[in-house]
């Protein structure tokens, strides 16, 4: 009986304490809605939090009742939460550069330590260029991004000398797949002209000394040299914290980094920043098979892209099984790899021939590694999906994910074939927004400008898309993004081919669930539902429910990340 009373003892002490563990850290959050995403939830306007994951979500008097011990936070009261924003395909690197530099853009840029306007012409372009070198102190070289030739008209070396022939100027063009340089940048970045014609042929295609101009394959030979200014820990590092600063205000909880930069130093420079426990957002990155391929042969790719798994640090981390390939060229340099060519004759880029890239995609499928392709013309669509069918006639496997990134354009006939394939869409409806007026005058007219990012064929498909920034190349902004593609508002401030346009709550998925389905991280983020992460963008206003047109206005209010309150200043 005695033993039997002690037992009992037992029981009840180990049954208060799994009480008292499972009560630590339980938190309801109050909301004046709750958008969650999961199918299995019709309405909510509260969620359970226990410690980094979602426990329950209900009404405020449900958790209440059912949870007694939590505590209530209601300062979101008058407010609504949306699942995490996730920016599923940025470059913290090449935005450390650029958020740096002197931005002389086609668009306005809100960043946390500067605002700048919009420049679309040649003239004011190249007074607000020439006003920024006046009035430099120093004689450190002048490196500025935002530069787009079809807004500013055709820029070389002499037209950079005569804003100085004595201050080196880097002009880093908008897609960032170009740079123009001065002939003092030329001398001290030591790019001379023995050295472009010693680069490859291919290379040299893209390299123009005499108008210091060097783009695609041109630019990744030159890029070494000019890192020993660009790279340089300061520069990178404040560049980096901006970048945090920046995703941060606009209501991201998590970012990915598709073809990552493989430079062990600036890697350490992302961990230091980004892997800071204090980081408001977890960062996954993915190896680039074009920058591996500079150094390795094909057979190497697979082990060398294991060898990554290790590069980062805390926050940071590099995906398994992931890879980032390359077809065509740019959209804003207008590289892409066109069927119908372009109205003024030029041809687009390869950025991975095709022998390696067929090479380079067989290995990578045959290993079961998740494919991302930069794609952004037809005809390299037209390439990609042939690839992908011949693969999946060999060797099929079921929900490979294989990712078309940017889909800038397409055709119309192509998305059966895309869902036929089990092919997923990661879009940048930026695109439609910056470059369609202008396109369908320039380059490529209005038939293919104006139905550019078909994501109206797409979703009636029934193909999954994601949307991402690609940032630099568009404002790492998840709103800014769901207002593209709902809108297609160009900068003519006319509708962009409305009949691919996408609901409000396809766009808000392409910046949550369907962004981590496209990750492959869909089990722990994209919705608020019971055991995934308690990751949440709190918003002044429901985006499914205002004005379409107001969408990018909607106020930030704070994001919650893991469980972690981060407040936006």
């Amino acid at each position: 009986m005695k033993n039997s009373y002690f037992i009992l003892l037992s029981l009840l002490f180990s049954f208060e304490c799994v009480i008292a563990s499972s009560s630590e850290g339980l938190t309801i959050y109050k909301a004046k809605e709750i958008v969650t995403l999961d199918q299995t939830i019709s309405s909510a306007d509260s969620v359970l939090i226990s410690n980094d994951r979602v426990l329950a979500i209900s009404s405020i008097k449900d958790l209440k009742d059912r949870y007694p011990e939590a505590s209530i936070n209601d300062q979101f009261k008058n407010d609504v939460i949306v699942p995490g924003f996730i920016e599923h395909h940025i470059h913290p690197f090449l935005s450390a550069i650029t958020m740096n530099a002197e931005i002389i853009a086609i668009e306005g840029w809100n960043l946390p330590n500067n605002q700048s306007q919009a420049y679309r012409d040649r003239d004011s372009y190249l007074k607000r260029l020439s006003d920024i070198e006046k009035r430099m102190k120093d004689d450190k070289p002048l490196v500025t991004w935002g530069f787009h030739h079809y807004f500013h008209g055709d820029l070389t070396r002499d037209d950079l000398d005569l804003i100085s022939s004595e201050r080196p100027i880097l002009v880093m063009h908008r897609s960032y797949h170009e740079f123009i340089l001065n002939t003092p940048a030329l001398e001290y970045f030591d790019i001379t002209r023995d050295f472009v014609e010693s680069l490859d042929e291919e290379a040299r295609m893209y390299a123009d000394f005499d108008k210091g101009h060097f783009s695609e394959q041109g630019m990744i030979s030159v890029y070494p040299k000019l890192l020993k200014y660009l790279g340089r820990p300061e520069y990178l590092l404040s560049g980096l914290q901006l970048t945090e600063d920046y995703l941060h205000q606009n209501g991201v909880t998590m970012i990915a980094n598709p073809g990552a930069w493989l430079i062990e130093p600036i890697q350490k420079a992302k961990n230091l920043i980004l892997g800071d426990e204090n980081t408001p957002f977890r960062s996954f990155f993915i190896p680039s098979a074009l920058i591996l391929s500079e150094e390795h042969e094909v057979s190497e790719l697979i082990e060398e892209s294991k060898k990554l798994l290790d590069w980062g640090e805390g926050k940071v981390e590099y995906l398994p099984n992931r890879i980032k390939l390359f077809a065509d060229g740019a959209m804003y340099s207008q590289n892409m790899v066109l069927s119908e060519g372009y109205l003024d004759g030029h041809q687009g880029a390869w950025l991975m021939q095709e022998g390696l890239y067929r090479s380079v995609f067989k290995l990578f499928w045959d290993e079961g590694y998740q494919i991302h392709i930069h794609q952004n013309g037809d005809e390299a669509l037209d390439l990609i999906l042939d690839v992908l069918e011949e693969n999946m006639e060999i060797n099929p496997r079921e929900d490979h994910r294989t990712t078309i990134v940017h889909f800038g354009i397409s055709r119309a006939d192509q998305m059966e074939r895309v869902k036929s394939l089990g092919a997923i869409i990661s879009a940048n409806p930026y695109y439609v927004t910056a470059l369609s007026d202008l396109y369908s005058r320039k380059g490529i007219g209005p038939e293919r400008a104006l139905e550019m990012v078909r994501l109206g064929d797409v979703d009636r498909a029934g193909i999954r898309f994601g949307l991402h920034s690609d940032m630099p190349m568009a404002p790492g902004s998840p709103l800014d993004l769901m207002h593209a593609a709902v809108n297609r508002i160009n900068f003519a401030n006319e509708v962009a081919g409305p009949n691919q346009r996408v609901s409000p709550i396809a766009a808000l998925r392409g910046v949550t669930l369907d962004a981590a389905f496209i990750m492959g991280l869909e089990d722990d983020y994209g919705s608020i539902s019971e055991g995934k992460l308690a990751n949440f963008t709190i918003l002044s206003e429901n985006p499914l429910t205002v004005n379409p047109e107001r969408i990018k206005d909607i106020d930030v209010i704070a994001t919650i990340v893991e469980g972690k309150h981060y407040p936006i200043n």
